[in-house]
């Protein structure tokens, strides 16, 4: 599980384009700790997860998804399960999401809401709503 976390870890940073230490000097921590971690050889804490999480703007669920299951997901779908702020508002502000080419309404918006956190709440990965 260790390895799991550091690569997805390396996955977002790589991603995002930030060294190690320009993440180390956001969330507060030390270059050789998150190097640790990326590599499988530390187990960040939940604190830890969360802070990077937040930093990365994701939901602490990303750590947890097993590779087969992203792979099944198009971009658009990792971006919603993975959203941290699941709140009608900010998915109105952040994503025009549409269904079969017609905006969503605020009633299904509600559905998905409840369907993420069902979902993350079935992998035992999202713990409280967050």
């Amino acid at each position: 599980m260790e390895n799991k976390m550091g690569e997805s870890i390396r996955s977002l940073r790589t991603q995002k384009k930030k060294t190690l230490q320009e993440v180390a000097d956001a969330i507060d921590s030390s270059h050789s700790y998150l190097s640790r971690i990326e590599r499988g050889l530390k187990t960040p804490s939940m604190d830890m997860l969360e802070k990077l999480a937040d930093y990365f703007g994701v939901h602490k669920s990303y750590f947890f998804i097993e590779d087969e299951k992203l792979e099944n997901m198009t971009e658009g779908e990792k971006v919603l399960t993975f959203e941290k702020d699941l709140s009608i508002e900010n998915l109105k502000e952040k994503y025009n999401i549409t269904h079969k080419g017609k905006p969503v309404s605020e009633d299904e918006l509600k559905v998905m809401i409840t369907v993420l956190e069902s979902y993350r709440n079935s992998q035992n990965i999202g713990g409280n709503k967050d």
